[in-house]
């Protein structure tokens, strides 16, 4: 069959896509099968940590109806686009820079009704007509579940390698059990599991107070054949603390046990 316009620029998008995206280092999917795991406060402090720690990385939040990034990293600001009409990503701190709807927002009650088709094409837009620097990490925080946002992320980047996050509700255990499968059809590399919320530190004596069951997130990671990466606590004195001084929590409380399962889990990366 002859060769159409439509190819040529199918073509043309394909190796501009792939030119983007040899230039984002090391690309990484924070990603899981239940809401209110973590996903967020994990990515913005893992990516807070790396930059802090001299890697240039890059933050794409693609939760667009329930997007929270700008929030987690106290992060007002608004987007603008270079002279050729690509987007700027916010640079939050020095070696850290951030993509997240929320900054194209002008109010921030404002709901996102999109179906898939426009979903997909405000990902791929946040991926190629953004003007992302090089970079050694590229940290993608996903909303919950298997639905358009992370099924275009996955088609788009081959090079994908997935943490999943997990706590060790028998719900949460349930709904990442299906997402791995997702994974594993995609044939996405997976580099293991963050059990998130593992304990909670009393704010009181500082005691530590199991939340759930330990052997859940085990027997999770023996059936799947993942390791666990690291166990991360939930410290209700430092995240007070954060959101005093509004600040990402490895940056408030560099020494609260979070902060350091934070910077365990980056040398696992």
């Amino acid at each position: 069959m002859p060769t159409t316009f439509a190819d040529l620029d199918r073509e043309i998008r394909q190796k501009e896509t792939a030119g983007v995206l040899a230039r984002l280092g090391r690309k990484y999917l924070v990603f899981s099968g239940k809401g209110g795991v973590g996903k967020t406060t994990i990515s913005a402090n893992l990516a807070w940590h790396l930059a802090r720690s001299g890697q240039r990385v890059g933050l794409l939040d693609i939760d667009l109806h329930g997007p929270d990034l700008a929030g987690a990293l106290y992060l007002d600001a608004q987007l603008t686009a270079d002279d050729r009409g690509r987007l700027l990503p916010i640079e939050a701190i020095p070696g850290l820079w951030v993509l997240t709807i929320q900054h194209l927002l002008t109010d921030e009650s404002q709901a996102v009704m999109w179906r898939g088709p426009r979903k997909m094409r405000a990902i791929a837009q946040f991926l190629t007509d953004t003007a992302w620097p090089e970079l050694d990490y590229f940290l993608i925080d996903s909303p919950p579940g298997t639905g358009d946002e992370t099924l275009t992320i996955i088609q788009q980047i081959k090079d994908l390698t997935a943490l999943v996050v997990v706590t060790g509700h028998r719900l949460a255990i349930a709904d990442v059990s299906k997402a791995i499968s997702c994974l594993n059809t995609s044939k996405t590399r997976i580099l293991g599991l963050v059990e998130n919320q593992s304990i909670l530190i009393c704010p009181e004596c500082g005691q530590n107070i199991q939340i759930h069951d330990p052997e859940n997130v085990a027997a999770l990671a023996q059936k799947t054949g993942l390791k666990v990466l690291g166990r991360l606590p939930y410290d209700p004195k430092a995240a007070r603390l954060a959101e005093k001084v509004q600040k990402p929590l490895v940056e408030a409380c560099p020494q609260s046990p979070l902060s350091q399962g934070i910077k365990e889990l980056a040398q696992s990366l």
